[in-house]
């Protein structure tokens, strides 16, 4: 389990590392969109990786000094882990589905206010971490990067294409 979340991640570093190298090669306008994406996903992969690291290192170290009796096995931790995965597969469908039904500028914010609201965080928060979702994918993607997001279905029915 462990060694095939760190290939995960370094598949996924050599994967962005390839797409930035090729990016760099195309001209300016094509270049924006995967040298935009590789530049925030590498030092993220590169955080996580680092803390997983030192998460695991922490957690043999305390298995070692343990007694045994309190050291977990993999078998305690795999129905929350399940728990988890349905949880963010659920999540996915979600945003698979509002973004054809409601288009991806209008969907993404919105679930990113549910999703903090339903984890308990204030109204004013959630709703300003959603506004700034909006802003970033309007100004980042649509006017920035001049990358048209997708529209929903009941977008394109009220406001026509």
């Amino acid at each position: 389990m462990i060694i095939s979340k760190y290939l995960l991640t370094i598949a996924l570093c050599v994967l962005f590392g390839y797409a930035m190298a090729r990016g760099l090669e195309m001209p300016f306008r094509a270049m924006m969109m995967p040298v935009f994406v590789a530049s925030i996903a590498l030092p993220l992969l590169a955080l996580g990786l680092y803390q997983d690291i030192r998460k695991d290192q922490k957690r043999i170290s305390d298995a070692n000094e343990s007694t045994g009796d309190l050291a977990m096995t993999e078998a305690e931790v795999t129905p929350e882990a399940f728990r988890r995965v349905l949880y963010f597969f659920i999540w996915f469908a979600a945003l698979i589905a509002g973004a054809q039904v409601l288009g991806f500028l209008v969907a993404l914010p919105l679930l990113v206010v549910v999703y903090l609201l339903l984890n308990k965080e204030p109204m004013w928060l959630s709703v300003l971490l959603g506004l700034g979702v909006l802003a970033i994918l309007y100004w980042g993607f649509q006017v920035g990067l001049v990358l048209p997001l997708p529209r929903g279905v009941l977008i394109t029915l009220l406001f026509g294409a």
